[in-house]
This record gives C-alpha cells, sequence and structure tokens, in this order.
C-alpha cells in the first residue's frame, strides 16, 4: 500500500468526507510554507541578522506549530494505523529537534556547528517533512 493509501483507497464516498473534514482542520499548502520558512529565519538568526528571540527549547517542540498540534490530535483520528502518518509524524519531530539544536548551536557561538547543521541534517529533515505533506497534500486534492 503506498503513502496515506489506506485511508484514501477504501469506500470513495466516506473517503471524500474525510478528505473534506482533515481540509476543513489543515491547511497543508501553508503548512508546506511555514516549514519552508523556517531556513529563512535559521539563516538570519545564524548570520545575527534576525530580530527575533528564539528559544531552541520551544522550537524542538513538534507540538506547538499548526502542523505538530493537528498531527498530535485531530489527525490521530484518521491516520493512527497509517505508516505514512507515522512517518509524516517522525520527520516533523526530527525537523524540530534539528531546528532547535541549529538555533543552540548559534547560542554556544558554535557558528561553524550551527552551519553544518543547517546544510545537512536540517535540510534533509525539512526535505522529508515537505515531501511527506505533499504527498499528503496530493491525496486530500483528489476528486471524488
Amino acid at each position: 500500500m503506498g503513502f496515506f493509501s489506506r485511508l484514501f483507497g477504501s469506500d470513495e464516498s466516506n473517503s471524500a468526507k474525510i478528505r473534506e473534514t482533515i481540509r476543513s482542520e489543515v491547511n497543508i499548502t501553508e503548512c508546506i510554507d511555514a516549514h519552508m520558512k523556517w531556513k529563512g529565519r535559521l539563516q538570519s538568526y545564524l548570520d545575527g541578522t534576525s530580530k527575533e528571540q528564539l528559544d531552541p527549547m520551544v522550537i524542538c517542540r513538534d507540538d506547538q506549530c499548526v502542523l505538530g498540534k493537528w498531527i498530535h490530535g485531530p489527525a490521530l483520528n484518521y491516520f493512527h494505523n497509517d505508516e505514512g502518518f507515522h512517518k509524516l509524524r517522525s520527520d516533523h519531530a526530527n525537523f524540530h529537534f534539528v531546528a532547535g539544536s541549529v538555533v543552540k548551536k548559534v547560542q554556544e557561538n558554535d557558528r561553524a556547528g550551527s552551519d553544518a547543521l543547517l546544510k545537512n541534517e536540517y535540510a534533509r529533515a525539512s526535505r522529508d517533512v515537505i515531501q511527506d505533506l505533499t504527498e499528503l497534500n496530493k491525496h486530500l486534492q483528489e476528486s471524488e
């Protein structure tokens, strides 16, 4: 079975209702955009040009952003047994952990370490979340 296919591959009328409900709960496109913007925020913080006060202990929590609140809440009603959902949940947690680690390294004046994290682990973590969300969004946009 493909990514999220267990939920969306079932009874078509029920599947359409589930898609509509999920779209009313969370805007996946906005979540993708928000997660993409983190790279710029982190780069500005690393460069010392950010006006934001970033707290790595808040950033590392994957249940504080809009997507995280949905993943840890309503999404469980639909996806609790779905392998694709568990991948998204894991990838999203990793994204926040790595983003928090980038900020922590900046605060420890480890610019080289922060830069390496941003270019490597963070880039991978970001790409994974965006791919997962893009796949979910494709399923949500399918017509009956």
